[in-house]
Protein backbone atom coordinates (compact mmCIF):
# COMPACT_ATOMS: atom_id res chain seq x y z
CA UNK A 1 0.00 0.00 0.00
CA UNK A 2 1.48 3.35 -0.82
CA UNK A 3 -0.34 6.38 1.27
CA UNK A 4 1.21 9.83 0.95
CA UNK A 5 2.70 11.76 3.80
CA UNK A 6 1.48 15.20 3.52
CA UNK A 7 3.29 17.75 5.38
CA UNK A 8 1.61 19.71 8.01
CA UNK A 9 -0.34 22.37 6.05
CA UNK A 10 -2.16 19.88 4.21
CA UNK A 11 -3.76 18.99 7.50
CA UNK A 12 -7.46 20.22 7.97
CA UNK A 13 -6.71 22.03 11.32
CA UNK A 14 -10.45 22.01 12.82
CA UNK A 15 -10.23 23.43 16.11
CA UNK A 16 -7.29 24.41 18.19
CA UNK A 17 -8.15 26.30 21.51
CA UNK A 18 -6.82 27.14 24.69
CA UNK A 19 -9.10 27.15 27.25
CA UNK A 20 -9.91 27.27 30.96
CA UNK A 21 -12.27 25.44 33.18
CA UNK A 22 -15.68 25.50 31.72
CA UNK A 23 -17.11 24.43 35.15
CA UNK A 24 -15.48 26.59 37.78
CA UNK A 25 -12.36 24.16 38.16
CA UNK A 26 -8.82 25.26 37.25
CA UNK A 27 -8.18 22.77 34.77
CA UNK A 28 -6.10 24.15 31.96
CA UNK A 29 -5.70 22.37 28.13
CA UNK A 30 -5.66 22.98 24.56
CA UNK A 31 -7.15 21.06 22.26
CA UNK A 32 -5.79 20.12 18.59
CA UNK A 33 -8.28 18.44 15.88
CA UNK A 34 -7.28 17.02 12.64
CA UNK A 35 -10.12 15.90 10.35
CA UNK A 36 -9.67 12.64 8.10
CA UNK A 37 -6.05 11.92 9.78
CA UNK A 38 -4.73 9.58 7.44
CA UNK A 39 -6.79 10.38 4.50
CA UNK A 40 -8.69 7.46 3.67
CA UNK A 41 -11.49 7.72 6.54
CA UNK A 42 -12.82 11.23 5.79
CA UNK A 43 -15.98 10.52 8.70
CA UNK A 44 -13.08 9.97 11.06
CA UNK A 45 -10.75 12.59 13.24
CA UNK A 46 -7.81 12.50 15.55
CA UNK A 47 -8.20 15.10 18.79
CA UNK A 48 -5.33 16.60 20.39
CA UNK A 49 -5.36 17.29 24.28
CA UNK A 50 -2.74 19.00 26.61
CA UNK A 51 -4.42 19.22 30.12
CA UNK A 52 -1.84 20.71 33.61
CA UNK A 53 -3.41 17.72 34.79
CA UNK A 54 -3.76 13.53 33.96
CA UNK A 55 -7.46 13.30 32.76
CA UNK A 56 -9.30 10.62 30.91
CA UNK A 57 -11.79 11.52 28.07
CA UNK A 58 -15.19 10.82 26.58
CA UNK A 59 -16.24 11.72 23.34
CA UNK A 60 -19.78 11.81 21.59
CA UNK A 61 -20.93 12.84 18.36
CA UNK A 62 -24.04 14.15 18.43
CA UNK A 63 -27.11 13.82 16.25
CA UNK A 64 -29.94 11.22 15.99
CA UNK A 65 -27.95 8.64 16.26
CA UNK A 66 -25.44 9.93 18.91
CA UNK A 67 -21.94 7.99 18.84
CA UNK A 68 -19.78 8.09 22.14
CA UNK A 69 -16.91 6.17 23.10
CA UNK A 70 -14.45 6.43 26.90
CA UNK A 71 -11.04 6.86 27.06
CA UNK A 72 -9.36 5.79 30.49
CA UNK A 73 -5.59 6.82 29.61
CA UNK A 74 -5.16 9.33 32.93
CA UNK A 75 -2.64 11.32 30.92
CA UNK A 76 -2.30 15.03 30.28
CA UNK A 77 -1.02 14.30 26.56
CA UNK A 78 -4.48 12.26 25.16
CA UNK A 79 -4.83 11.41 21.19
CA UNK A 80 -8.85 10.42 21.01
CA UNK A 81 -10.04 8.97 18.02
CA UNK A 82 -13.49 10.04 16.91
CA UNK A 83 -15.29 8.24 14.90
CA UNK A 84 -18.96 8.33 13.52
CA UNK A 85 -18.83 11.66 12.36
CA UNK A 86 -22.24 13.09 9.81
CA UNK A 87 -21.13 13.39 6.57
CA UNK A 88 -21.69 17.26 4.62
CA UNK A 89 -22.20 18.66 8.24
CA UNK A 90 -20.74 20.50 11.24
CA UNK A 91 -20.57 18.48 13.62
CA UNK A 92 -21.07 19.08 17.15
CA UNK A 93 -18.24 17.06 19.31
CA UNK A 94 -18.98 17.03 23.09
CA UNK A 95 -15.28 16.32 25.11
CA UNK A 96 -15.70 15.56 28.55
CA UNK A 97 -12.41 15.35 30.66
CA UNK A 98 -12.53 13.96 34.57
CA UNK A 99 -9.58 14.48 36.32
CA UNK A 100 -9.39 14.25 40.04
CA UNK A 101 -11.46 16.38 41.30
CA UNK A 102 -13.46 17.80 38.42
CA UNK A 103 -14.89 17.35 35.23
CA UNK A 104 -14.46 19.70 32.05
CA UNK A 105 -16.78 19.72 29.29
CA UNK A 106 -16.13 21.48 25.93
CA UNK A 107 -17.85 21.08 22.31
CA UNK A 108 -16.04 20.57 18.76
CA UNK A 109 -17.38 21.15 15.63
CA UNK A 110 -15.98 19.80 12.74
CA UNK A 111 -17.13 20.39 9.21
CA UNK A 112 -16.89 17.57 6.94
CA UNK A 113 -17.39 17.05 3.18
CA UNK A 114 -20.10 14.82 1.06
CA UNK A 115 -19.78 11.26 1.01
CA UNK A 116 -18.94 9.94 -2.59
CA UNK A 117 -21.38 10.13 -5.66
CA UNK A 118 -21.38 6.72 -6.33
CA UNK A 119 -22.41 5.45 -2.62
CA UNK A 120 -25.80 3.59 -2.65
CA UNK A 121 -29.24 5.19 -1.74
CA UNK A 122 -29.88 3.86 1.23
CA UNK A 123 -33.64 3.21 2.60
CA UNK A 124 -34.79 2.04 6.07
CA UNK A 125 -37.58 -0.02 5.31
CA UNK A 126 -38.49 -1.56 8.84
CA UNK A 127 -37.28 -0.48 11.88
CA UNK A 128 -37.87 -1.84 15.52
CA UNK A 129 -34.83 -1.30 18.25
CA UNK A 130 -36.13 -2.77 21.10
CA UNK A 131 -36.28 -6.33 19.54
CA UNK A 132 -32.93 -5.54 17.14
CA UNK A 133 -28.92 -6.64 18.49
CA UNK A 134 -27.34 -3.87 18.98
CA UNK A 135 -24.33 -2.40 16.85
CA UNK A 136 -24.78 0.05 13.50
CA UNK A 137 -25.18 -1.74 9.93
CA UNK A 138 -21.17 -2.61 8.04
CA UNK A 139 -21.15 -3.27 4.94
CA UNK A 140 -18.37 -5.05 3.02
CA UNK A 141 -19.24 -3.30 -0.64
CA UNK A 142 -17.60 -2.58 -3.74
CA UNK A 143 -18.13 -0.40 -6.92
CA UNK A 144 -17.57 -0.92 -10.00
CA UNK A 145 -14.73 0.40 -11.62
CA UNK A 146 -14.57 -0.91 -15.62
CA UNK A 147 -14.36 -4.04 -15.61
CA UNK A 148 -12.74 -3.73 -11.60
CA UNK A 149 -14.02 -3.20 -8.18
CA UNK A 150 -13.01 -0.12 -6.22
CA UNK A 151 -13.24 -0.77 -2.25
CA UNK A 152 -15.24 1.13 0.46
CA UNK A 153 -16.44 -0.62 3.16
CA UNK A 154 -19.26 1.65 5.40
CA UNK A 155 -21.29 1.58 8.24
CA UNK A 156 -24.79 3.30 8.46
CA UNK A 157 -27.24 4.32 10.78
CA UNK A 158 -30.42 3.79 11.93
CA UNK A 159 -31.39 6.46 9.59
CA UNK A 160 -29.65 5.40 6.62
CA UNK A 161 -26.98 7.71 7.20
CA UNK A 162 -23.52 6.74 6.36
CA UNK A 163 -21.27 7.21 9.17
CA UNK A 164 -17.64 5.88 8.85
CA UNK A 165 -15.98 4.40 5.48
CA UNK A 166 -12.53 3.72 4.02
CA UNK A 167 -11.49 4.47 1.00
CA UNK A 168 -9.33 1.45 -0.46
CA UNK A 169 -9.69 2.88 -3.82
CA UNK A 170 -5.50 2.94 -3.77
CA UNK A 171 -5.08 -0.34 -4.09
CA UNK A 172 -6.62 -0.35 -7.68
CA UNK A 173 -8.45 -3.94 -6.95
CA UNK A 174 -11.13 -5.22 -4.60
CA UNK A 175 -10.09 -5.34 -0.81
CA UNK A 176 -12.29 -7.88 0.87
CA UNK A 177 -13.70 -9.34 3.11
CA UNK A 178 -14.17 -6.46 6.00
CA UNK A 179 -13.77 -7.36 8.77
CA UNK A 180 -12.93 -6.67 12.68
CA UNK A 181 -10.79 -8.98 14.64
CA UNK A 182 -10.88 -9.91 18.32
CA UNK A 183 -8.60 -7.20 18.82
CA UNK A 184 -10.27 -4.55 16.98
CA UNK A 185 -7.99 -4.29 14.47
CA UNK A 186 -9.69 -3.91 10.38
CA UNK A 187 -8.30 -6.96 8.14
CA UNK A 188 -8.83 -7.19 4.66
CA UNK A 189 -6.87 -8.60 1.51
CA UNK A 190 -5.98 -8.04 -2.21
CA UNK A 191 -4.87 -11.08 -3.84
CA UNK A 192 -1.45 -11.27 -2.28
CA UNK A 193 -1.36 -8.15 0.26
CA UNK A 194 -3.01 -8.42 4.02
CA UNK A 195 -3.88 -5.06 5.18
CA UNK A 196 -4.61 -4.25 8.91
CA UNK A 197 -5.92 -0.62 9.53
CA UNK A 198 -6.97 0.81 12.54
CA UNK A 199 -10.41 2.70 12.75
CA UNK A 200 -8.72 6.03 11.80
CA UNK A 201 -7.80 4.49 8.54
CA UNK A 202 -4.05 4.33 9.55
CA UNK A 203 -2.44 1.21 8.35
CA UNK A 204 -0.66 -0.90 11.25
CA UNK A 205 0.77 -3.41 8.86
CA UNK A 206 0.53 -4.38 4.89
CA UNK A 207 2.08 -8.10 4.38
CA UNK A 208 2.82 -9.24 1.26
CA UNK A 209 2.45 -13.14 0.55
CA UNK A 210 3.89 -15.71 -1.91
CA UNK A 211 2.99 -14.68 -5.17
CA UNK A 212 2.45 -18.85 -6.01
CA UNK A 213 -1.12 -18.02 -3.47
CA UNK A 214 -3.62 -16.22 -4.36
CA UNK A 215 -6.63 -14.90 -1.51
CA UNK A 216 -9.69 -14.83 -2.41
CA UNK A 217 -13.50 -14.42 -0.86
CA UNK A 218 -12.52 -15.10 2.57
CA UNK A 219 -10.56 -15.26 5.39
CA UNK A 220 -11.16 -16.42 9.08
CA UNK A 221 -9.43 -15.36 12.34
CA UNK A 222 -8.64 -18.80 14.30
CA UNK A 223 -8.94 -19.04 17.84
CA UNK A 224 -4.93 -18.94 17.85
CA UNK A 225 -4.88 -15.48 16.07
CA UNK A 226 -3.54 -16.92 12.81
CA UNK A 227 -5.73 -16.43 9.72
CA UNK A 228 -7.69 -19.28 7.78
CA UNK A 229 -7.64 -18.33 3.59
CA UNK A 230 -9.36 -19.44 0.97
CA UNK A 231 -6.31 -19.91 -1.94
CA UNK A 232 -5.68 -20.55 -5.63
CA UNK A 233 -2.48 -21.70 -6.32
CA UNK A 234 -0.72 -20.93 -9.44
CA UNK A 235 0.59 -23.84 -11.53
CA UNK A 236 -1.82 -26.36 -10.71
CA UNK A 237 -4.00 -28.64 -12.76
CA UNK A 238 -7.18 -31.06 -13.07
CA UNK A 239 -7.81 -34.03 -15.04
CA UNK A 240 -11.10 -33.61 -17.11
CA UNK A 241 -11.86 -35.56 -20.48
CA UNK A 242 -8.14 -37.17 -20.25
CA UNK A 243 -7.37 -32.79 -20.88
CA UNK A 244 -5.17 -31.24 -17.96
CA UNK A 245 -7.21 -27.98 -16.80
CA UNK A 246 -5.51 -25.15 -15.08
CA UNK A 247 -7.39 -24.42 -11.78
CA UNK A 248 -7.86 -21.91 -9.34
CA UNK A 249 -9.80 -21.53 -5.71
CA UNK A 250 -9.55 -24.78 -4.30
CA UNK A 251 -6.59 -24.75 -1.74
CA UNK A 252 -6.91 -23.76 2.10
CA UNK A 253 -3.87 -22.49 3.74
CA UNK A 254 -3.31 -20.79 7.81
CA UNK A 255 -1.25 -17.85 7.71
CA UNK A 256 1.00 -16.51 10.60
CA UNK A 257 -0.45 -13.48 11.48
CA UNK A 258 2.16 -12.33 13.91
CA UNK A 259 5.31 -13.77 12.01
CA UNK A 260 3.84 -12.94 8.24
CA UNK A 261 4.34 -16.82 6.77
CA UNK A 262 2.49 -19.72 5.44
CA UNK A 263 2.11 -22.70 8.28
CA UNK A 264 0.42 -25.00 6.54
CA UNK A 265 -1.78 -25.81 3.01
CA UNK A 266 -5.02 -28.59 2.19
CA UNK A 267 -5.84 -29.35 -1.39
CA UNK A 268 -9.81 -29.58 -1.34
CA UNK A 269 -9.05 -31.92 -5.04
CA UNK A 270 -7.72 -34.01 -3.01
CA UNK A 271 -11.58 -34.95 -1.22
CA UNK A 272 -13.99 -34.04 -4.22
CA UNK A 273 -14.60 -35.01 -7.95
CA UNK A 274 -13.24 -31.84 -10.19
CA UNK A 275 -14.87 -33.58 -12.81
CA UNK A 276 -18.14 -33.26 -11.60
CA UNK A 277 -20.06 -30.60 -13.63
CA UNK A 278 -23.63 -30.25 -12.61
CA UNK A 279 -23.67 -27.10 -11.44
CA UNK A 280 -20.30 -25.66 -12.95
CA UNK A 281 -21.18 -23.80 -16.18
CA UNK A 282 -18.62 -21.37 -16.60
CA UNK A 283 -15.46 -22.22 -16.73
CA UNK A 284 -14.20 -26.05 -16.45
CA UNK A 285 -11.11 -24.55 -14.29
CA UNK A 286 -13.07 -23.51 -11.17
CA UNK A 287 -15.03 -26.45 -10.43
CA UNK A 288 -14.93 -25.42 -6.88
CA UNK A 289 -15.86 -22.14 -6.70
CA UNK A 290 -14.94 -21.66 -2.98
CA UNK A 291 -16.55 -18.94 -1.37
CA UNK A 292 -16.33 -19.10 2.09
CA UNK A 293 -14.86 -21.10 5.44
CA UNK A 294 -15.97 -21.92 9.04
CA UNK A 295 -14.14 -22.96 12.18
CA UNK A 296 -15.02 -25.07 14.27
CA UNK A 297 -13.47 -24.86 17.68
CA UNK A 298 -15.27 -28.09 19.14
CA UNK A 299 -13.57 -30.52 16.73
CA UNK A 300 -10.95 -28.25 15.13
CA UNK A 301 -12.74 -28.96 11.76
CA UNK A 302 -13.38 -26.94 8.85
CA UNK A 303 -16.94 -26.43 7.12
CA UNK A 304 -16.19 -25.28 3.18
CA UNK A 305 -18.79 -23.59 0.93
CA UNK A 306 -18.10 -24.76 -2.64
CA UNK A 307 -20.50 -22.55 -4.54
CA UNK A 308 -20.37 -25.67 -7.68
CA UNK A 309 -19.99 -28.36 -5.32
CA UNK A 310 -21.55 -28.22 -2.03
CA UNK A 311 -21.05 -27.77 2.17
CA UNK A 312 -17.62 -29.43 2.99
CA UNK A 313 -16.59 -30.75 6.01
CA UNK A 314 -12.96 -31.46 6.86
CA UNK A 315 -10.25 -31.92 9.48
CA UNK A 316 -7.56 -29.87 10.37
CA UNK A 317 -5.77 -33.35 10.03
CA UNK A 318 -6.58 -33.25 5.80
CA UNK A 319 -9.63 -35.95 6.41
CA UNK A 320 -13.24 -35.51 5.02
CA UNK A 321 -15.74 -35.86 6.97
CA UNK A 322 -18.75 -35.05 5.16
CA UNK A 323 -20.07 -33.57 1.92
CA UNK A 324 -23.26 -31.89 1.94
CA UNK A 325 -25.01 -31.89 -1.32
CA UNK A 326 -27.23 -33.46 -3.79
CA UNK A 327 -26.14 -37.03 -4.15
CA UNK A 328 -26.03 -37.12 -8.19
CA UNK A 329 -23.21 -37.49 -9.93
CA UNK A 330 -20.47 -38.33 -7.82
CA UNK A 331 -17.25 -40.29 -8.66
CA UNK A 332 -13.97 -40.58 -7.39
CA UNK A 333 -11.53 -37.67 -5.70
CA UNK A 334 -8.10 -36.24 -6.54
CA UNK A 335 -7.05 -34.33 -9.01
CA UNK A 336 -6.70 -37.57 -11.53
CA UNK A 337 -10.04 -38.48 -10.38
CA UNK A 338 -8.12 -42.01 -9.29
CA UNK A 339 -8.71 -41.43 -5.25
CA UNK A 340 -11.36 -42.80 -3.27
CA UNK A 341 -15.14 -42.97 -3.76
CA UNK A 342 -17.03 -40.01 -2.60
CA UNK A 343 -20.65 -41.98 -2.30
CA UNK A 344 -19.57 -42.69 1.15
CA UNK A 345 -19.15 -38.95 2.64
CA UNK A 346 -22.62 -37.73 1.19
CA UNK A 347 -25.08 -36.68 4.40
CA UNK A 348 -28.79 -38.50 3.54
CA UNK A 349 -31.66 -35.86 4.11
CA UNK A 350 -33.82 -36.38 6.44
CA UNK A 351 -37.11 -35.34 8.28
CA UNK A 352 -37.34 -34.66 11.98
CA UNK A 353 -37.98 -38.10 12.32
CA UNK A 354 -35.09 -39.12 10.79
CA UNK A 355 -36.61 -40.82 8.20
CA UNK A 356 -34.96 -40.56 4.99
CA UNK A 357 -36.53 -38.30 2.02
CA UNK A 358 -37.01 -39.98 -1.69
CA UNK A 359 -34.35 -40.46 -4.37
CA UNK A 360 -35.37 -37.38 -6.06
CA UNK A 361 -35.11 -35.28 -2.84
CA UNK A 362 -31.94 -36.85 -2.45
CA UNK A 363 -30.19 -36.54 -5.62
CA UNK A 364 -31.59 -32.60 -5.38
CA UNK A 365 -34.10 -32.90 -8.59
CA UNK A 366 -37.20 -32.57 -6.29
CA UNK A 367 -37.84 -30.93 -3.12
CA UNK A 368 -40.24 -30.94 0.07
CA UNK A 369 -41.84 -28.21 2.00
CA UNK A 370 -39.70 -29.49 5.28
CA UNK A 371 -35.94 -30.25 3.13
CA UNK A 372 -34.04 -28.68 0.34
CA UNK A 373 -30.33 -28.47 -0.28
CA UNK A 374 -28.65 -25.26 -0.38
CA UNK A 375 -27.53 -23.85 -4.26
CA UNK A 376 -24.76 -21.64 -4.86
CA UNK A 377 -24.55 -21.34 -1.22
CA UNK A 378 -22.21 -18.55 0.83
CA UNK A 379 -21.24 -17.81 4.52
CA UNK A 380 -21.07 -20.96 6.79
CA UNK A 381 -21.64 -20.18 10.18
CA UNK A 382 -21.77 -22.65 13.20
CA UNK A 383 -24.54 -21.89 16.10
CA UNK A 384 -23.87 -22.70 19.38
CA UNK A 385 -26.17 -25.62 19.04
CA UNK A 386 -23.41 -26.72 16.36
CA UNK A 387 -26.23 -26.60 13.68
CA UNK A 388 -25.19 -25.05 10.40
CA UNK A 389 -26.46 -21.58 9.00
CA UNK A 390 -26.05 -20.88 5.73
CA UNK A 391 -27.02 -18.51 3.05
CA UNK A 392 -28.57 -20.36 0.24
CA UNK A 393 -28.55 -18.59 -3.06
CA UNK A 394 -30.59 -20.67 -4.33
CA UNK A 395 -28.71 -20.55 -8.08
CA UNK A 396 -30.05 -22.81 -10.57
CA UNK A 397 -32.15 -24.77 -7.70
CA UNK A 398 -32.97 -28.38 -8.65
CA UNK A 399 -30.75 -27.88 -11.89
CA UNK A 400 -32.87 -25.67 -12.84
CA UNK A 401 -33.03 -21.80 -13.56
CA UNK A 402 -36.19 -21.07 -13.47
CA UNK A 403 -37.03 -20.93 -9.40
CA UNK A 404 -35.94 -18.03 -7.74
CA UNK A 405 -35.63 -17.14 -4.18
CA UNK A 406 -32.73 -17.43 -1.66
CA UNK A 407 -33.10 -17.82 1.87
CA UNK A 408 -30.98 -18.12 4.93
CA UNK A 409 -30.97 -22.00 6.22
CA UNK A 410 -30.15 -24.07 9.41
CA UNK A 411 -28.93 -28.15 9.10
CA UNK A 412 -28.37 -30.12 11.78
CA UNK A 413 -26.02 -32.65 11.18
CA UNK A 414 -25.88 -36.01 12.69
CA UNK A 415 -21.88 -37.32 11.89
CA UNK A 416 -22.60 -40.34 13.16
CA UNK A 417 -25.62 -41.38 11.28
CA UNK A 418 -24.64 -39.15 8.41
CA UNK A 419 -28.10 -37.68 8.00
CA UNK A 420 -28.89 -33.77 7.51
CA UNK A 421 -32.23 -32.48 8.99
CA UNK A 422 -33.59 -29.54 7.79
CA UNK A 423 -34.34 -27.43 11.09
CA UNK A 424 -35.42 -23.52 10.25
CA UNK A 425 -35.61 -21.13 7.30
CA UNK A 426 -36.36 -17.71 6.46
CA UNK A 427 -36.47 -15.55 2.91
CA UNK A 428 -38.33 -18.75 0.59
CA UNK A 429 -41.45 -16.91 1.07
CA UNK A 430 -40.33 -13.79 -0.52
CA UNK A 431 -39.70 -14.97 -3.91
CA UNK A 432 -38.05 -13.74 -6.59
CA UNK A 433 -37.68 -10.38 -4.55
CA UNK A 434 -35.41 -11.43 -2.24
CA UNK A 435 -33.33 -13.79 -4.70
CA UNK A 436 -29.80 -13.15 -5.24
CA UNK A 437 -28.01 -15.32 -7.44
CA UNK A 438 -24.62 -14.22 -6.67
CA UNK A 439 -23.39 -13.42 -2.86
CA UNK A 440 -24.72 -13.23 0.13
CA UNK A 441 -24.23 -13.42 3.77
CA UNK A 442 -25.97 -14.29 7.10
CA UNK A 443 -25.42 -14.11 10.78
CA UNK A 444 -26.80 -15.28 14.30
CA UNK A 445 -27.22 -12.35 16.53
CA UNK A 446 -26.63 -13.88 19.88
CA UNK A 447 -28.36 -11.39 21.89
CA UNK A 448 -31.54 -11.05 21.15
CA UNK A 449 -31.48 -14.31 19.31
CA UNK A 450 -31.89 -12.99 15.90
CA UNK A 451 -30.47 -13.79 12.28
CA UNK A 452 -28.67 -10.96 10.76
CA UNK A 453 -29.39 -11.69 6.32
CA UNK A 454 -27.52 -9.95 3.55
CA UNK A 455 -29.00 -10.64 0.60
CA UNK A 456 -26.62 -8.25 -1.45
CA UNK A 457 -27.59 -8.73 -5.19
CA UNK A 458 -31.41 -8.25 -6.23
CA UNK A 459 -32.23 -7.59 -9.61
CA UNK A 460 -35.99 -7.21 -9.39
CA UNK A 461 -38.43 -4.06 -9.89
CA UNK A 462 -35.50 -2.94 -12.58
CA UNK A 463 -32.84 -1.63 -10.56
CA UNK A 464 -29.96 -3.38 -8.93
CA UNK A 465 -29.89 -3.24 -5.16
CA UNK A 466 -29.19 -5.16 -2.05
CA UNK A 467 -31.18 -5.94 1.07
CA UNK A 468 -30.29 -6.26 4.76
CA UNK A 469 -32.51 -7.66 6.63
CA UNK A 470 -32.56 -9.24 10.60
CA UNK A 471 -34.89 -11.40 11.94
CA UNK A 472 -35.95 -12.82 14.87
CA UNK A 473 -35.19 -16.46 14.97
CA UNK A 474 -37.86 -17.53 17.18
CA UNK A 475 -40.91 -15.92 15.10
CA UNK A 476 -39.44 -15.22 11.70
CA UNK A 477 -40.58 -11.44 12.13
CA UNK A 478 -38.45 -8.67 10.47
CA UNK A 479 -37.37 -6.15 13.01
CA UNK A 480 -35.10 -4.41 10.63
CA UNK A 481 -34.62 -4.07 7.02
CA UNK A 482 -32.94 -1.72 4.89
CA UNK A 483 -32.68 -1.91 0.77
CA UNK A 484 -29.27 -0.15 -0.60
CA UNK A 485 -30.37 0.89 -3.95
CA UNK A 486 -27.10 1.08 -6.14
CA UNK A 487 -25.95 3.18 -8.91
CA UNK A 488 -23.18 1.66 -10.91
CA UNK A 489 -21.32 5.23 -11.46
CA UNK A 490 -17.92 3.66 -12.23
CA UNK A 491 -19.36 1.07 -14.94
CA UNK A 492 -18.76 1.64 -18.81
CA UNK A 493 -22.47 0.51 -19.08
CA UNK A 494 -24.05 1.15 -15.94
CA UNK A 495 -27.24 -0.80 -16.84
CA UNK A 496 -25.91 -3.71 -18.18
CA UNK A 497 -26.20 -6.71 -15.69
CA UNK A 498 -27.27 -9.80 -15.88
CA UNK A 499 -28.41 -12.91 -13.28
CA UNK A 500 -24.63 -13.24 -12.52
CA UNK A 501 -23.65 -9.87 -12.83
CA UNK A 502 -20.65 -8.68 -14.95
CA UNK A 503 -17.34 -8.35 -13.18
CA UNK A 504 -16.66 -4.93 -11.84
CA UNK A 505 -19.57 -3.48 -13.85
CA UNK A 506 -21.77 -3.22 -11.04
CA UNK A 507 -21.82 -2.20 -7.53
CA UNK A 508 -22.04 -5.52 -5.14
CA UNK A 509 -22.91 -5.77 -1.11
CA UNK A 510 -20.57 -9.28 -0.20
CA UNK A 511 -21.48 -9.12 2.74
CA UNK A 512 -22.67 -7.18 6.23
CA UNK A 513 -22.17 -7.60 9.92
CA UNK A 514 -23.66 -5.87 13.01
CA UNK A 515 -21.03 -3.80 14.47
CA UNK A 516 -20.55 -1.16 17.57
CA UNK A 517 -19.10 1.72 15.71
CA UNK A 518 -16.06 2.60 17.91
CA UNK A 519 -12.39 2.94 17.40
Amino acid sequence: MSIKIFPRSFFIWVLTVLLFSSCGTDLKYSMETTLNPNKIAPLTALVKIETDKPCNATIKVLGKTPVEQSFSLNSTNLEIPIVGLYANTLNKVVVILDYEGGQTIDTLEIKTENIPSYFPDITINKLNRTKMASGLHACDIHFANNGKFKSGPLIFDDEGQVRWYLDLSFAGKMVSPFQRLKDGTILMVTRHIIYEFDMLGKLLKETKIDTNFGMHHDVVELPDGNLLICVGVRGQFIRLDDKLVQSDSDFIMVFDRENSKILRVWDMAKHLDVSRNELNFFRPGDWLHMNALAFDERDNSIIVSGKNQGLIKISLTDSLQWIMAPKRNWGKSGRDGKGFEIEPFLLTAVDSEGKPYPKAVQEGVEIEDEFEFPWGMHAPYILPNGNLLVFDNGAFRNYENNIHYSRAVEYKVNEENQTVEQVWQYGKERGREFFSSIIGDVDYLAEPENVLITSGYLTNGGNLHGKIVEVEYKTGEEVFEATLNYKNETSSDPGNYGQTGNWGQTDILYRSERLELQY
